[in-house]
């Protein structure tokens, strides 16, 4: 091997021209993928850490259901299905809070609904209504910062809703609600359109803000079960007097529809009447909730948390399924994702066009070697030994000018970082992974770029190999 490195050190300084341009491509390619996948790292770090943070938890439980289920409700095609309740709500809290690692627990309820002035119902703006407990959720997510008013409290009705929501209400709808009005919710659940009145109780600041956290406010969860349909019914007591009780006794038809008076006159009596019994409440079935979320002490806990939670579920015949935050966030995470295959089909491109380039490069490089092929074919060395000579050559030039552009590489992260490029807006915050640029480069990364890239080189080398090896040693010797 040490007359190989060499032989092909020796080769590639008598062809410097060409070997700079296949070196200067490996090197452009290096830097692309790291300094590429460094941004990646970091977007994907800065969605991860504001949605477990703020939003999703490690931990998501849903119901099964034939679309996905996300934190935003069901994601199907051409119409929104109505998102389905956890079931046995009690025993699958009671299984979460008491696995390992398990920090806190919370549960929700999302909904969407229009919102308008009592006084006004015709100016209507658009909500992403989550009904919360507040006893736990901000135990777990810290995620607002009160401007006017005051968060939910337990027990407490009343909607909190985002300055960003407010301004953009009065941008499009032309008005935007006042702190302690009253408001009317108009949701769509299972049994229709629901009306519920509301007052605006906070007005906050997501500590993260973007374009989808302007839609997000939250809402006592009593209010969006009733919005939702999830209530239990009417479980009122109407009094019924002695007379209507001697009607509903009657068994002949003809004496209650054939008589020719229905309705007698009857004398009041002398004393009036007790007064009926108070109305009870609707009772709301408490244990509806369309999903539950946990905090765990380490990231590397949840894995074995949702394995753990969807093996007891199938043990015990349970409908429901838990995921990580990528599948609480639903669409949201899946950007990152898109964004990734979009980065890695525009480097497969680029890879393509390099192969291409080198590939050219090479060929004449073999076509100008042809007489050198020839000489060594004469003189016995084999198509193995002449197939490894480039090889090594080829893989001499990708090492080298891999870590060329690995040292670049650094360097570019390294005065990105210096030059403390601030993000200008909540979403840049999200892709920075901070207020502050600050790439990190993953070591992972830096060996499947090296990999690639050598991978690459191999690949562009077989074919101008394969030209000079058809030559005849005696007519390749011929060639000047």
């Amino acid at each position: 091997m040490p007359v190989m490195l060499r032989i092909a050190f020796r080769n590639l300084l008598e062809h410097k021209a060409k070997s700079l341009i296949i070196g200067v491509l490996l090197a452009l390619g290096v830097i692309i993928l790291i300094v590429g996948n460094s941004f990646m790292d970091t977007a994907a770090k800065g969605v991860k850490d504001t949605f477990i943070g703020n939003y999703t938890g490690d931990v998501f439980v849903a119901a099964k259901n034939k679309n996905p289920v996300s934190l935003f409700g069901v994601q199907s095609m051409g119409q929104r299905d109505a998102t389905p309740n956890i079931p046995d709500f009690d025993r699958i809290a009671a299984k979460l809070a008491s696995l390992p690692g398990v920090t806190g627990v919370t549960s929700q309820v999302t909904g969407f609904s229009l919102l308008a002035h009592k006084s006004n119902e015709s100016d209507q703006g658009f909500a992403l209504l989550f009904g919360i407990d507040p006893s736990t959720y901000y135990k777990l997510f810290d995620n607002a910062v009160v401007l006017e008013g005051s968060l939910l409290k337990p027990g407490e009705d009343g909607l909190v809703m985002s300055r960003a929501m407010l301004d953009r209400m009065q941008k499009d709808a032309g008005w935007s609600p006042k702190l302690g009005e009253t408001l009317l919710l108009t949701g769509m659940g299972k049994a229709g359109f629901k009306i519920r009145s509301v007052p605006l109780t906070g007005i906050i600041r997501f500590k993260s803000d973007s374009e989808a956290t302007s839609f997000i406010s939250y809402v006592d969860v009593n209010t969006l079960r009733i919005l939702n349909g999830m209530t239990l019914g009417n479980d009122e007591e109407t009094p019924v007097s002695e007379d209507q009780k001697k009607l509903l006794a009657t068994t002949n038809e003809d004496e209650l529809f054939g008589a020719e008076t229905l309705v007698s006159e009857q004398k009041p009596e002398a004393t009036p009447s007790a007064a009926p019994p108070p109305r009870k409440a609707i009772e709301i079935d408490t244990g509806a909730w369309n999903f539950m979320l946990a905090r765990v002490t380490n990231p590397s806990v949840a894995p074995r948390t949702i394995a753990t939670l969807n093996a007891w579920f199938a043990s015990e015949g349970i409908e429901a399924q838990a995921g990580d935050w990528k599948a609480a966030a639903g669409p949201f995470a899946q950007s990152i994702d898109v964004l990734r295959v979009v980065f890695n089909i525009a480097i497969i491109i680029v890879a393509i066009v390099a192969v291409i380039i080198m590939m050219n490069t090479l060929v004449i490089s073999v076509i100008e070697r042809t007489g050198e092929i020839g000489t060594m074919r004469a003189l016995g060395a084999q198509k193995g030994y002449v197939r490894k000579m480039f090889l090594v050559e080829t893989l001499t030039i990708a090492g080298v000018f891999g870590l060329i552009g690995m040292a670049l590489s650094f360097a570019i992260i390294a005065i990105l970082g210096a030059m403390h490029i601030e993000a200008g807006n909540p979403f840049l915050e999200i892709l920075f992974a901070g207020k502050v640029l600050n790439l990190s480069v993953n070591p992972g990364s830096v060996a499947w770029s090296m990999v690639l890239v050598g991978m690459v080189a191999v690949i562009a080398h077989l074919y101008p190999v394969s030209l000079a090896l058809k030559v005849e040693p005696v007519r390749a010797m011929q060639v000047e």
